[in-house]
Order: structure tokens, then C-alpha cells, then sequence
């Protein structure tokens, strides 16, 4: 009786084995679904969460940049005379770092005040503080900018006198450049403002 239960035992115990073994390798694939699934979940909320927030900061520059631009707008935008003063100050007592900022304030103003002089009497500050005045310069901008606000205001004496200024810096073609943009039917503009500018600023020798 022992011998046939033994027997029984043994012809049944390999099945239930192989059921086991089954039943495992099904639980295993369905626990590895269920952590990929879950990972690509995670992944999923991340990027939802980090494009939120990419886009609410986008938003929240632009809300500040119009902010600051409505602001500014409903204000007068200073005059840019005293600070060029101040910037001569600040170059004659040999603090040069504080005369640069200032005379690029002096640019900034006068491009939002669409004035070429002023542009033109930056540049002529910063051209005696730079050791190049090459076409990445300071100066370089300042004059080009100096251009396109003339150009702007269709003013023949802008031009000429920015031409003039590439020209003491050796840039022939770049003044040619400036002096194209002249239109036929300007008229002569003056500017009270372009006696600010030492007459011998753009002097090649200077």
C-alpha cells in the first residue's frame, strides 16, 4: 500500500512542479509589465509636469516683460545729456569701468529717444576708452545704431556725420555703406544736440 502511494507521489510530483514553475514565470512577466507600465506612467508625468512649468515661466516673462514695457511707456524717458556730464566726470577722474556703463546709458537713452547725436556722442565717449574700436566694438554699435535712427528720421546730417565717424575709424566701406541710404528728397535735419559732440572726435587723428 506504502509502495503504491510512494509510487503515486512520485508520477504526480514532477506535474506539479511544472505548474508551479508556470504559475511563477506568469507572475513574474505580469509583475515586469506592470513595473514598465508604471515607469513609462512616471515618465509620462514628468514631462507633463516640466512642460507646465516651462510654460508657465514663459508666460510669467512675458507678463513682466509688458509690465515693465506698459511702465516704462507711461513714464518720460530721461534726457540722456546729464548722464553723458557724468560719464566725462567719471573719465577725466580715471574711473573708466564707471565711464563705460555710463556712456552705454547715454546709448540707451538715446536710442529709446530715437536721437542719432546722442548715439554719435556715445560712441565718441567710448571710442577714446576702448583700445580697439574694431567691428565687434562698442563703438562699432553704437554708430550703427547712430545710422539706423537717422535713417529713421530721414535725416541727411545723421548720416553724414556717422559716415564721417567710420570714416576717422577706417572703415571707408562701411561710411560708403551709411552715405547709400540717403534718400534723394531728404531734407537737412539739425539737431541741437549734435554740438555735444567734439568736433574733433572723429578726426583720424584723434
Amino acid at each position: 500500500m506504502r509502495s503504491a502511494t510512494y509510487s503515486s507521489h512520485i508520477e504526480t510530483g514532477p506535474g506539479h512542479q511544472s505548474s508551479r514553475d508556470q504559475n511563477r514565470s506568469v507572475n513574474s512577466q505580469t509583475l515586469t509589465i506592470a513595473q514598465s507600465h508604471s515607469e513609462e506612467s512616471h515618465r509620462a508625468n514628468s514631462w507633463r509636469a516640466a512642460t507646465y512649468w516651462a510654460v508657465l515661466l514663459l508666460f510669467l516673462s512675458l507678463a513682466v516683460l509688458l509690465w515693465t514695457l506698459s511702465d516704462f511707456s507711461r513714464r518720460e524717458i530721461p534726457d540722456w545729456k546729464p548722464v553723458l556730464a557724468l560719464a566725462g566726470t567719471a573719465q577725466a577722474r580715471g574711473d573708466l569701468y564707471y565711464a563705460k556703463s555710463l556712456y552705454s546709458q547715454v546709448g540707451r537713452l538715446s536710442a529709446w529717444r530715437d536721437d542719432w547725436a546722442g548715439l554719435l556722442a556715445a560712441a565718441c565717449g567710448m571710442k577714446k576708452l576702448e583700445r580697439q574700436t574694431g567691428r565687434h566694438s562698442e563703438t562699432n554699435a553704437l554708430l550703427l545704431s547712430a545710422m539706423v535712427v537717422a535713417k529713421a528720421r530721414q535725416s541727411r546730417s545723421g548720416l553724414v556725420a556717422v559716415a564721417k565717424a567710420f570714416t576717422a575709424l577706417g572703415q571707408n566701406k562701411v561710411a560708403s555703406m551709411v552715405l547709400s541710404h540717403t534718400g534723394k528728397d531728404w531734407v537737412e535735419e539739425t539737431s541741437k544736440s549734435a554740438d555735444l559732440v567734439s568736433p574733433d572726435c572723429w578726426d583720424p587723428q584723434a
